[in-house]
């Protein structure tokens, strides 16, 4: 029989260890599953809150984009109905070509802050022509904004003359047939009229001449460079009639039309100028930017006088929008129109939203004010919010720990089990 004492001896020793083993497992288990449990809980409710945060967030972004856009042109002094005009233009406007909505806006702000005295509709409108203008000539909308501020500064009495929505559109026509006439851009037509600024003007020259002669000399040169071969020869057409003997001025004392300049020219000097003629017009104009533009522009005075009359006849932007609808992208209308409907049915219910979020914002500075009069109740539930901290953190460590006892009493009870083998 001493090989069943054995075997029940065996057992029992199993028995003895096993059974606390199986306790303690029990315990571990017990706790681990609760702590599971919450941090599960927890998890899930976060979660569940940040994904309608987001949702909530996704859904009203383009309407918050907008109020902002908006919000920042109206701290120009903007009338609350020209607000509701323009967001309206630059939705259709982002539809219609495919352009943001929002940057359309905020191309805005930079009209009005460089054009002082517009009313009514006419900051929809001009917003309008310079969305239209930037895609029809390839140029970015901040480029066009900055030129219509540099064109109105140049043409002001015109602008004033015509109505100023009257003389946008006319702007834009004239400069998207002088990039398609000369295969420039709106950049170089930018770069072309802020080099030369108010000269050209201020000495009685027409806008359309104006247009031609930039344009045609951007044909060989950047759109700066031909602004300061035009500057250079107005400034030099005063001593160049007297140093050549030349009348270049009319009866009043007014500067004579390009055209007409270049065409007495060619009479005196003929289609090409010889290096002697050309040093002597050098004399005359005080510069070699003038001379390059007068040897560039006497070999076409007929193009430059069609592109002239061209011009002169060019008032709407029927051009500029067919050339724009050219330039558009149809994936990015369906990008934009997205986000303008989501921007025109949640603008809707924003306002309430916001007069929510508002009380919100002012409840932080009570909590604020409150933390400063009563710092023994805030003193309490910082460590309140403390000790929550630190006990999620014991249960994530009573966790690891229970994960490596129950690792632990595993291999003991195996180990165990193979030490009694008989």
């Amino acid at each position: 029989m001493n090989w069943m004492e054995k075997l029940m001896m065996q057992v029992t020793l199993v028995d003895q260890v096993t059974k606390p083993l199986a306790g303690i497992n029990a315990q571990m288990d017990k706790v681990s599953k609760a702590g599971r449990q919450g941090w599960s809980s927890m998890a899930m409710g976060a979660t569940t809150v940040a994904a309608g945060g987001m949702a909530i967030q996704t859904a009203l972004g383009p309407a918050i984009e907008m109020d902002r856009a908006l919000g920042e042109v109206a701290s120009l002094g903007v009338q609350q109905d020209v607000l509701g005009a323009l967001g309206r233009e630059a939705l259709s406007l982002s539809v219609k070509y495919g352009e943001s909505a929002s940057e359309i806006v905020r191309a805005s702000y930079d009209i009005q802050s460089a054009i002082a005295g517009l009313s009514g509709d006419e900051l929809p409108a001009f917003t309008r022509v310079g969305t239209v203008l930037a895609k029809a000539t390839k140029a970015d909308t901040a480029t066009i904004t900055n030129y219509m501020g540099t064109m109105y500064g140049i043409f002001e009495k015109q602008a004033k003359q015509m109505g100023k929505a009257d003389w946008a559109e006319a702007l834009a026509g004239k400069t998207a047939l002088t990039a398609n006439l000369f295969k420039t851009d709106g950049k170089g037509m930018a770069d072309a009229f802020g080099a030369i600024g108010a000269s050209a003007t201020a000495a009685g020259i027409s806008w359309d001449e104006q247009f031609a002669v930039l344009g045609q000399l951007q044909a060989t040169m950047s759109g700066g460079e031909a602004g300061t071969k035009f500057k250079s020869f107005l400034a030099g057409v005063g001593g160049a009639q007297k140093a050549l003997g030349m009348q270049f001025t009319d009866a009043a004392g007014n500067m004579l039309p390009v055209l007409t300049i270049l065409d007495k020219l060619k009479l005196r000097y003929g289609e090409t100028l010889s290096v002697a003629e050309g040093d002597e017009l050098k004399k005359a104009f005080g510069s070699d930017e003038a001379v390059a533009m007068v040897k560039l522009l006497m070999n076409n005075t007929k193009g430059l006088g069609t592109s002239i009359n061209a011009l002169a006849n060019t008032h709407g932007m029927g051009e500029v929008e067919k050339m724009a609808a050219s330039m558009t992208d149809q994936w990015q209308r369906v990008e934009q129109g997205w986000f303008a409907i989501r921007a025109a049915a949640f603008g809707v219910v924003l306002p309430a939203i916001n007069a929510v979020v508002s009380v919100f914002a002012d409840g932080a500075n009570d909590v604020l004010r409150w933390t400063h009069l009563f710092p023994n109740l805030t003193k309490v539930i910082s460590y309140a919010m403390l000790a929550i901290v630190g006990l999620s953190m014991v249960t994530g460590a009573w966790m690891l720990v229970a994960g490596l006892a129950k690792l632990a009493t595993l291999g003991m009870g195996i180990a165990w089990t193979v030490i009694m083998a008989p």
